[in-house]
């Protein structure tokens, strides 16, 4: 009976790990590296997650230069057209770097990750 309860305290903490300001900051830091520089070890539901978000990114940055070119002519003139271009080539880029790193796998003959670093 004791060690039932142990394991279901232990469980329990393990369940709570990140509620910890540190915890938090750990997690936080990894998911961190894990957009910008690849996981050659990601799992593939993390794959997929970060590539809704490479998705979303890129329908986000298609959607700004649309709009800017479909109505920076009339409001805002050539600067409209320019500075929105500029926002929605950025979310593409953003979202091109996040795609790439969701295919980031270990090379064939090395231990070294082909991130693209």
């Amino acid at each position: 009976m004791p060690n039932d309860f142990e394991r279901i305290r232990q469980e329990t903490e393990d369940k709570q790990k990140a509620t910890l300001w540190e915890d938090g900051l750990r997690n936080g830091k990894s998911v961190d590296e894990f957009l910008w520089k690849g996981d050659s070890n990601a799992k593939p539901i993390q794959r997929a997650g970060l590539i809704i978000f490479a998705i979303t990114f890129w329908f986000l940055g298609v959607l700004i230069t649309a709009i800017s070119w479909s109505k920076g002519s009339d409001d805002e003139g050539p600067w409209g057209v320019f500075f929105g271009s500029l926002i929605g080539l950025a979310f593409v880029a953003l979202s091109i770097r996040l795609f790439f790193n969701a295919f980031c796998r270990k090379k064939q003959h090395t231990d070294e990750p082909d991130c693209g670093e």
